[in-house]
């Protein structure tokens, strides 16, 4: 029984050992140990299960039917985790699949042309920001100059 349990876990598991390296390179940690990996698999994977329960809460208070990346940002702040910088739009992301693959997808993006966008011009500079000061009462009496109302404004 100990041994189905154990193939029952691993086979459910979404994230294994290889992914978890896979993780660790792309944030710079070159070499990770088999063991270190196969431990921390389940953790990352428990973690990822909870900020998408909580992110699916945002989604359905806010009675909409897509995930977006404020739900999971929100998720993250209820944790207090970062937030994901770089990611927010209104429009989910469309991917398209790869020529040729049945698992390569990529983001469809809509190509630039620099030329153009440096042909736009500048925008103008908004205005430094100023301060006036001036008393409104000295001693209790109101001085009699231009900022202050006077007697029969009141």
């Amino acid at each position: 029984r100990a041994s189905d349990e154990c193939t029952l876990r691993t086979h459910m598991s979404l994230l294994d050992a290889s992914c978890i390296r896979v993780i660790a390179e792309s944030v710079g940690i070159a070499q990770v140990s088999d063991e270190v990996a196969e431990a921390l698999a389940p953790d990352v994977e428990y973690r990822l299960r909870d900020i998408v329960q909580e992110a699916l809460k945002f989604m359905r208070h806010g009675r909409r039917e897509t995930l977006t990346c404020d739900d999971i940002n929100f998720a993250l702040r209820a944790r207090s985790c970062d937030p994901l910088y770089g990611y927010s739009g209104t429009d989910p992301p469309r991917f398209c699949r790869a020529k040729g693959t049945q698992d390569v997808y990529y983001l469809d993006d809509a190509e630039l042309n620099l030329a153009d966008l440096m042909a736009v011009p500048l925008p103008s500079m908004p205005r430094p920001p100023r301060f006036t000061a001036h008393w409104l009462a000295v001693s209790g009496v109101q001085p009699d100059v231009a900022e202050n109302p006077t007697s029969a404004e009141a």
